[in-house]
Formats: C-alpha cells, structure tokens, sequence
C-alpha cells in the first residue's frame, strides 16, 4: 500500500491537455481512416530472400527487413514517436499472418471494406501490393493449411459452424499466442533490449559448450537477437530524423524539443530507462515493433502502468519534472495507443464492429502483500482518460474491498465524462481465486492483467485465447440448433439430430437435446483447436513477441507457437445464456406447465418469425414470460442452471496435458454476430436480432423493475462460481450528472453489486431521446461514446443493428 499525497491528487484534478496533445486531438479527428501497403512491400522482399531457411530465422529477417525500411515521421505535435504509420490514423496489413483475407482486393474499384458501414479506397499500384502478398503468403499461410487439415477430418463443418456464427474466431483473424496479450514491460524497462540480448548469447554459448543437441533452440535464441537488434536500430532510425529535422528547424523550443527525442531514442529502448519519458518511449518502440511482427489483431496492452510506471512517476516529481510534461507525455502514449487500428477479417467486423484495436490498461489492485496498489498516477491516468474523451483504450479498474473511496470517486466522474463506459470495474478478489482454483500461484494472479475489454490474463504464461478458432461459442445458436433437430440457420446439418421438438414430451427432454447440442459443438471446436495448436508452428513464428513477453521463452528456446504444457493458457466464452435461459423458461411455462401452446403452434410461430396476427400473439406470450433481470426466482435461477451446465460440458473436455480451458464470458460486438446465427427465439426476440449485450446483461428493454432488480439477477445467477469475469451493461439517464449527491450513489451502487460477488460491471450514462437523434444526425454527434459489450465505441461508426440495440436498452435512474 502506498502511501498518498492528496494535495498532488488535487494539483491533478486542475490539469487540462497540453497544446500538443489539443493538436494531436484534432489531427485525429481530421485524418481519413488509410491502408498502408509499406510493410507488405518489404515483407514480400524478405520472403524472398530468405527461401529455403529456417522458418524462425525467415520470420526474425521479415520482421527486421520492415523495421530497417518501413517509412517513419514525427509529427510537430508527438512528445512520444514511433507509429505503425506515418499518419496519426492508418494501419498495416497481415496477409503473412492471415492468408488471403482481405477478399476485396481482388475487386478493381478499389475500395476496401473497412468495417460493416465504413470503407477506403487504394490506389491500383497500392493493390498490387497486396495481391502479391496475399498470392505469396497465402498457400502456406496458417488458416489456409489449418482449414485444409480440418476438412480431411470433419469435411465443411468447422466452415459451415464459423458461417452459421455457432463459434469464432475465424482463422483470418491473425489470432495466435500473446499477440493479444501484454510485453514483460517490467523488465524491458529495467534491462533494456540490451540485456535480453546479452542473455540470449548467454544461452547460445551454454547450449553449445555443453554440446546440445536441438539445434531449434539455437535457431530460436538467433531470431531473437535479429528482432532486438533490429528494434534498437529502428529506434535510432527515429533519432536520425529527429536530428536531420533539428538542423533544419529555425525555432529554438522545436529544435530542442527534436534533440531530446533524439537524445532518448539513441538510449531506449535498448538500455534500461532511467525517468517516466524514456520509459514511456521505450514502451511506444517496442509497441511498434510488435505489431509490425503481426499487424492483426495485436494490441499494445499495458498490464497494469501504475505499478511499474510508478516508481519512474515519483522520482521524477522529486527531481523537478514538472507534472505538465509529465501528464503531456503519458497523454501522448494513452492518445496513440487509443487509436491504433488494423485491417478486419469479415468475422472480426461483425464480433468488433470497429478496427481499432481494443486496447486495455488497468489501475488499482492489490499488491503481493494483499493491500490495495492504487496510488496518484492511477488516479492522473484516469483524469487523463476523461480529458481526452477516446473510446480506447478500455480502462479497468480492479475493484476490491480496499479499493479507496478517492480512487472511486474519481473513477465515476471519469465516467461521467467519457459517458461510454469508461472506466469498467472488474472484482480483484474473484478473478484471483479463480487462477489459483487453476492451479497459479497468488504471486502470479496478483497481476493479472485486462487483454481487449474483458479477458484476464497472466504475465508468466502465454495467453491462448483467440488462437486456433477458439474464443466463443453460441448457445443462442444452439438453442436454434435444438429448435431445428441440428439444422443450423443457412440450412445445413452443423448440429446432431436430436429430434423434432414437437416430439419432446417433458421439458427435461428438450433441455437435455439442447445439452447434446453442446457437447458435440464445444467438444469438437476444441478437439479442431487442438489439431490447429499442433499446426501452428509450422506455419508462423513470433520471435519478437515470444521473447518479450513470456520468460519461459527465454529458458526454453522456444517460440510461443510453440504451446508448452506448463505455460501455455487457453479459454472461452459461453455466450448467449440469458437468451438461452430466457428461452427454456418461456418454453417450460408455455408448453409444458399451462399447455397454452403447443410445440406446432410454438415451432410455425418461430419458423415464420412471428408473422401474421396469431405469430404476433405468440410473440407477445413469449416477452411476457418471466425474463431475467427483474429479481424474479424462476428467470434467474435458470440462468444459474444453464450457466453451471454450460461449464460443465466446457470443463469435461480432456485437454491435457495443458490446462483446462478457463471460462470468462466477454464482451465485444458478440450480440450483434450472434444474433446472425439465430433465427426466432421462444423468448420473443426476432430473426437474426442481436442477442443479449454483454453476457450477464439483461436483454434490451426486459427488465422493467429497475437497476436494483438488475443486480439481484445477476448476483443470483452466481456467474462468479463459474466465470472469470461476465460482462454487465448498465445505462442511465444524463440526469445522474445533475448532481455531486449521485456519484456518492453510483459508487455505493458499484461497491454493493461487487461486495456480493459482481464480477463486472459498467455504465452507459446516456439518454434515450440523444441516442436516437444521433441515428438520425450522425455529422453532430462523431464523438458520442457508447458501451457495446465489453468495449467503448464511437455510436456512429456502429451498424444500424447495434445502434437499435443500446437505444432499447433500458434507461434507468439511481
């Protein structure tokens, strides 16, 4: 625990950005959303060059013939350099990762979906770069060669269940081992590049005078040292420009400005940092670094930046750093990792619904002495958040039972500020207990930390989830699945035959086939995985990623697509349970306890989406049914039955010898994707309509008796015995800003819902009436921020389905 200076928390709360961040704001604002085909020029030029070689040596001379060439800038405006792009807004490709997968470059007009409403444009020569990557890359790519052994063992059907949105990700998402997690930032910080190569050549001098024989570690070690070699020089590459641009600048404070850049990046990232600004820069180059190894899907998570920032942040105070340059500079970083974007599979586009990357930092927590680590700059990275109003990062806060008031109150205002959600509070204690119920050590689940919006991970193993087409599965799609005897929503037979449901003569029968559905999808999702897992390291490499963020990297001499028993980490999320559960209870009511319909009536209903006057009749039977989120014991506890049988068919899986798959049900877009895998459901909701938000959330506009009612539901369906964390959207009315009195409220409405084992939960503090005006006048409202899921997004940059879906939610009052 540390010990605070309130009278630097108020210094804090004084602050406005700075002028370069006000600049860098605005530039964001105007910049066009743009491709780059840089990367992929010099990607196709090494893999040429490098034919016939090691595929981890092939992969380190990718990387490093990037870094030395890809084009660079520094902007008036950066205290911090180093981008993928020239541009403030722009992004790199991956068809060396993913294959072919961006399917509209092969279309001559040039236009490039970017998300489901939002397209760019590409010159024809621009084009033609990326068809020559996607020509050379995609024959030995890892979706191409994994999709090709699935069929030899199950034909289509790992396709035809990721087209009937009965599981994701996708292949072409680029998903593999810790690119979506967080870099060992704690020692780069305290070795610097330097040292992790030093180590290296230690180890490659130890295996070979005692005679080793796996000539791989080697390999390994080598590709490592190719890729910190060519981080530290694309650094200096940046130190170049910086004085090549001082010569020329005529204005003292931007001639000096340029000369400490200079100054730092000929020092980070490749010896230990010695104040905030060079470790802040340090971090920004190794970021680049790595998502330059895998444009895809690779985030430039933090971890959790108050702790081993901090001690750079105080000492800095102490020694005369003014709190402005400080709070600028961490600004810059927040600011730039904040709109980080990729290019988007056509999964991902309907999981995201945006391409930024859903980057994650978290503040507060305990400490490996089991006290509370919140501390000033937790709180200044927070007020920062609310300055610069960005719908990225994702902003958690760990949330404990010695979680200060200070740390609260300021995290509601932030809230309040940003209106969309951020930050999210996320339960400590239970996220803990649940890692060492796996079998990790308290010394390591004391820090885990957020990756995207809602997934927790470890810092010494390597982070799994997304890799080889395992993320999430479908019960809304399930449920569908069991209505149609196995016959998914395109028509195709993805599921079991497990009867007509107007044969079904119990409920138990009917529930029991949904069950069988389960088992068969999850079970075999994982048994593909499995099949895809032992593919991927002939397939791709990661050297950069593997030796910065996981320490058994460096012992082992081996690649994180290497998946090693002891620290190797998978989970999944079991998505859509309200919607199942809500499902089961209208059925168990309807047909079976009052005989008010029949299975016929029920199953014509559904199959014409509840057309006509009696399919609207039926419908408004189905919404009148108990549903979950109004504190009702029939509703909720079937979410609880649904909820702990839906683990138990995911914990029943035999996944040795590596850990069993965690649970922690997301956030995302998912509701919106899953819902294109379902058609009507015996809850009422119509064809193809998203889905419950979230994954503890209430569906839209169901709970009618109040936010309190909302959180008896959600603690009553004990998702916390199960799930590492679930998802929980909350939104109010604008009128919760009208008064100081209301934070007080909000914070003991939070601490309630936590202390009675609320895993997540966060906030929408938006009206109705704003949301809907939106819709309808998009060019006054570009920077709305709503919660979706699990992450913040800007309203208008959503599809119309999901717009519809946070304006129905209910609003309430507190």
């Amino acid at each position: 625990m540390y010990e605070i200076d309130h009278s630097l928390l108020e210094r804090i709360d004084k602050l406005d950005l700075s002028e370069r961040n006000k600049i860098w704001r605005e530039e964001v604002r105007k910049a066009p959303w743009k491709v780059y085909v840089d990367r992929e020029r010099w990607t196709v030029e090494s893999w040429k060059e490098t034919e016939g070689q090691d595929l981890e040596i092939r992969r380190a001379k990718l990387l490093e013939k990037v870094l030395d060439n890809v084009e660079i800038a520094i902007h008036p405006f950066d205290e911090i350099v180093g981008r993928p792009t020239v541009s403030v807004i722009g992004c790199q490709t991956a068809f060396d990762i993913c294959g072919d997968y961006v399917k509209d470059i092969w279309n001559d007009s040039g236009v490039i979906g970017v998300t489901l409403d939002a397209s760019t444009s590409m010159s024809q020569d621009d084009l033609e770069v990326m068809r020559e990557a996607a020509a050379l890359f995609d024959p030995s790519s890892l979706p191409t060669k994994t999709y090709a052994a699935w069929r030899e063992l199950v034909g289509t059907w790992a396709e035809d269940a990721e087209a009937a949105k009965l599981k994701d990700p996708g292949l072409q998402d680029g998903i593999t081992p810790q690119t979506t997690s967080t870099f060992n930032w704690e020692k780069i910080l305290k070795v610097g590049l330097r040292g992790f190569i030093n180590e290296c050549q230690e180890h490659i001098d130890k295996y070979i005078a005692e005679q080793g024989s796996d000539i791989n570690k080697i390999y390994f070690w080598k590709s490592a040292i190719i890729v910190l070699e060519a981080t530290i020089r694309h650094a200096h590459r940046y130190a170049a420009l910086a004085r090549e641009m001082a010569e020329k600048e005529t204005d003292a404070e931007a001639k000096a400005h340029l000369l400490k850049i200079a100054e730092t990046l000929d020092y980070v990232p490749e010896y230990p940092a010695r104040t905030l600004h060079e470790a802040l820069q340090a971090m920004e180059i190794c970021s680049v670094a790595k998502i330059y190894e895998n444009p895809q899907q690779n985030n430039s998570h933090w971890g959790r930046p108050d702790q081993y920032l901090y001690g750079y942040f105080k000492n800095d105070l102490a020694n005369g750093v003014p709190l402005e340059e400080m709070a600028s500079q961490i600004a810059d970083l927040i600011g730039r990792w904040g709109t980080q974007t990729f290019v988007s599979g056509e999964v991902n586009k309907e999981t995201h619904q945006i391409n930024f990357g859903i980057n994650n930092f978290m503040v507060g927590g305990l400490g490996h002495d089991h006290t509370d680590m919140s501390n000033e700059l937790s709180y200044l990275m927070l007020h920062l958040v609310a300055l610069l109003k960005l719908s990225s990062p994702t902003v958690g806060l760990r949330w404990n039972d010695q979680t200060p008031d200070w740390l609260m109150n300021k995290a509601i205002r932030t809230n309040m500020e940003t209106k969309g959600g951020i930050p999210l509070f996320q339960n400590d204690k239970i996220t803990i207990e649940h890692y060492m119920e796996d079998g990790i050590d308290f010394d390591e689940a004391v820090d885990w930390r957020g990756l995207g919006c809602v997934y927790p991970s470890l810092p010494n193993h390597a982070e799994g989830y997304g890799s080889d087409g395992i993320a999430a599965i479908n019960l809304g799609g399930l449920m569908h699945l069991t209505l149609h005897n196995g016959i998914d929503i395109n028509g195709k037979q993805t599921g079991l035959a497990t009867g007509d449901p107007r044969d079904f003569k119990t409920f138990e029968e009917f529930y029991e086939a949904f069950f069988k559905q389960h088992k068969y999808l999850c079970h075999r999702v994982f048994w593909l995985g499995a099949v895809a897992r032992d593919m991927r390291p002939e397939c791709t490499r990661t050297p950069l990623i593997s030796i910065l963020s996981l320490d058994a990297s460096m012992d082992l001499g081996q690649d994180v697509a290497h998946s090693h028993p002891d620290y190797y980490m998978c989970g999944i999320s079991d998505r859509a349970i309200v919607d199942a559960a809500d499902c089961f209870t209208a059925v168990n009511n309807l047909i079976y306890k009052t005989n008010t319909l029949t299975w016929d009536e029920m199953m014509k209903a559904l199959d014409s989406n509840f057309e006509g006057e009696r399919g609207e009749e039926i419908r408004q039977l189905c919404l009148r049914q108990p549903k979950y989120g109004n504190d009702i014991e029939e509703a909720d506890s079937m979410v609880k039955r649904v909820s702990e049988d839906s683990a138990k068919i995911i914990k029943s899986y035999d996944n040795s010898p590596f850990h069993s798959f965690i649970i922690s049900r997301e956030g995302l877009a998912w509701h919106y994707f899953g819902g294109l895998g379902a058609g009507a459901l015996p809850d009422g909701r119509k064809a193809l309509e998203p889905l419950n938000d979230g994954s503890l959330s209430p569906m839209r506009g169901m709970d009618v008796n109040g936010p309190t009612a909302v959180l008896r539901s959600a603690c009553a369906s004990c998702y916390s015995d199960i799930s590492y964390s679930a998802v929980l959207n909350q939104k109010f009315s604008s009128s919760l800003l009208n008064s100081p009195e209301n934070i007080d409220k909000l914070i003991a409405y939070t601490n309630a819902f936590m202390k009675n084992n609320g895993t997540h939960i966060q906030y929408n503090i938006l009206d109705t009436a704003v949301l809907k005006d939106a819709k309808k006048h998009p060019e006054n409202y570009q920077d709305l921020i709503v919660r979706i899921g699990g992450f913040s997004a800007y309203f208008v940059q959503l599809s119309e389905g999901i717009q519809d879906d946070v304006i129905y939610r209910s609003e309430f009052e507190i």
